[in-house]
Order: C-alpha cells, then structure tokens, then sequence
C-alpha cells in the first residue's frame, strides 16, 4: 500500500473517531448541540434588542421631557414679555439699564413675578406705590432668588435686599425707610448695574 493510501486512511479514521466522540460528549450533555447553541445565541440577540429598545424609549422619555420642560420656561418668559408691552420703562442705573415691567395697581403689585420661572437677561419689575411708605415683600410662588431694591420718592437707593431665596416665605423684606418705588431683578444683576445704598437711578413713567 502506498504511502498516500495510508494517509487518506488515516484521515477518515480520524474524523471518524472524532465524529463518535462529538456525539458522545453531546448525548452526555457535556457541550451543548449545534441545535441548542444557535437557539441560545438567538436568544441573546433577542434580549440584546429588547435592551436597545428599551434604552431608545428611556432617551425618547428624557427627551420628551426636555421638551416639555423647555415649552414651560418659554411660555413663562412669554408671558412676561406681554406684560412689558403693557406697561414698561427702561431704569437708567450707575453701571447699566434695566428693562423693566411697571406694576402699579393693586393687582399687578400682588402678583408681582409670581409663577414666572425666569427673566429675561436684562428684565425685571418696578413697583410704583401711589404714596411714600413702607411696603413689605415676600417670596411667595417665587421660583428663582431676587435682587430688591428699595428707592424712596427722589430716585435714591435707600438699601438693597440681595438674594431674596424663595423658601424665605413666608419671611417679609422691609425697607429701611419709606420708598416710593421698588425693582425687583434676578439675584446678581444689583452689583452688574452698580445699585448700592445711596445711588440715584433715572426713569420716566408713562403718563395715565
């Protein structure tokens, strides 16, 4: 027999005893069938999606959330973009100018910046009190820490109250001497616009 015959023999041989021992190893569950393997595969693959599904809705979530988060602070700021076009004034300080939305009835003094969630850059309220008095403030639905500034009937910063938190209510700011006006603005934008003790600002007020 030739050299090459008996390499072929000894091939067949030995796939054939590998083939037995496969079979042996499978029905003695000792490795897992080719059947068995692909099911288990499929079903990480399976699972694998369910967790990118489920992924995609928590980001789908956390977007939906953003955006209604998003809707809610630009219908605030709009809302306090109205009511300057109602009433309005620009408040000349040392350092800068302030935009301001002017509450002088009962009414709009009350609500003052309740429920507004933020200003505007540059924006805030002026309370103009029809005599000289002291008015108190309180944060009350405040949803952001103010700056007040208290300003007596010549347009004299008489002090200044810095970083109004809204949990101070139901805690009430006073004066330190009757004013005639008053200006709230973010907390801050006091020192930005150089509003100290004894500071004049200027601003006019639209005739009624």
């Amino acid at each position: 027999m030739s050299k090459s015959s008996i390499n072929i023999i000894l091939i067949i041989s030995s796939c054939v005893f590998l083939y037995y021992l496969a079979n042996q190893l499978v029905s003695q569950k000792k490795v897992t069938s080719l059947s068995d393997f692909l099911a288990s595969s499929t079903e990480v693959v399976s699972t694998s999606t369910e967790v990118i599904s489920s992924s995609t809705k928590i980001v789908a979530s956390s977007t939906e959330s953003f955006s209604t988060s998003t809707n809610i602070v630009s219908t605030s700021t709009a809302a306090f973009l109205n009511l300057l076009k109602l009433s309005s004034t620009t408040i000349f300080a040392p350092k800068g100018s302030l935009k301001v939305f002017i509450a002088d009835t009962d009414m709009t003094r009350e609500q003052g910046l309740s429920d507004i969630s933020s200003l505007p850059q540059g924006n805030g309220e002026l309370f103009k009190f029809d005599n000289p008095g002291s008015y108190g403030f309180w944060m009350k639905d405040m949803n952001f820490p103010l700056d007040i500034v208290w300003i007596n009937r010549d347009k004299l910063v008489t002090n200044v109250t810095k970083n109004a938190q809204p949990d101070s209510y139901p805690s009430v700011f006073m004066p330190v001497q009757p004013i005639l006006y008053v200006v709230e603005m973010s907390a801050g934008f006091a020192d930005k616009l150089g509003l100290t003790t004894g500071k004049f600002v200027s601003f006019s007020l639209p005739q009624n």
